[in-house]
């Protein structure tokens, strides 16, 4: 089987954001993504500030109070959100779950069609979304496909030693024993400082 969890966090702690600008992105990067889903692939969306009724109720919601905890990087509390979700649902250990950021869009089905290929254990585009550049120990944290025994094997705990839990997962990727295939291009668009890219 194959997930696509797509992780949110409505109040979002580490970063000051307008609240309507928030939700107008979730909902709308949300419904277009879903739009290039292939049905082979089951979405679950996973939101970390406990059950409680949210304009995301409108899709298939998995509360969990995984954004009560403290840590240097959020990348923690997003991955005890996947971790959750392999519990709550039963994804077992051979099952690839493609992780996308809520406010991330995918633009084209191309990604999914390669994962659902299953030649890889991994696709991971390492790259810097800050420079915008390709880095070997550095990758795009929001959309990403991996075994789901891959995941439940990261020391999650560990991304607060490094800079960041693109560096701290990138490099775990490289050396967990995964079979990797590095992307390069993912078809997806995010915003950084104001500015829509595409990778």
């Amino acid at each position: 089987m194959i997930y696509l969890i797509i992780t949110t966090s409505i109040d979002n702690k580490y970063e000051i954001e307008n609240n309507t600008k928030r939700k107008e992105r979730y909902l709308y990067a949300i419904s277009e993504t879903l739009k290039n889903l292939p049905p082979e692939i089951i979405p679950i969306i996973v939101e970390n500030n406990g059950k409680r009724e949210t304009y995301l109720d409108i899709f298939n919601v998995f509360y969990t109070n995984n954004n009560t905890y403290r840590f240097k990087s959020k990348g923690i509390n997003e991955m005890l959100d996947i971790k959750d979700v392999i519990r709550e649902y039963g994804i077992k250990n051979d099952d690839i779950i493609i992780k996308l950021t809520g406010r991330y869009r995918i633009l084209s089905p191309d990604f999914f069609k390669e994962v659902i290929e299953k030649k890889y254990d991994a696709y991971v585009k390492f790259y810097n979304i800050s420079t915008l550049q390709f880095e070997k120990y550095d990758c795009i944290l929001g959309c990403y496909a991996i075994k789901a025994e891959f995941i439940l094997l990261f020391n999650h705990l560990m991304i607060d030693n490094y800079k960041s839990a693109e560096i701290a997962f990138a490099k775990y990727v490289r050396f967990c024993g995964a079979r990797l295939k590095e992307m390069n291009h993912v078809d997806v668009e995010y915003i950084v400082d104001s500015k829509l890219v595409i990778v």
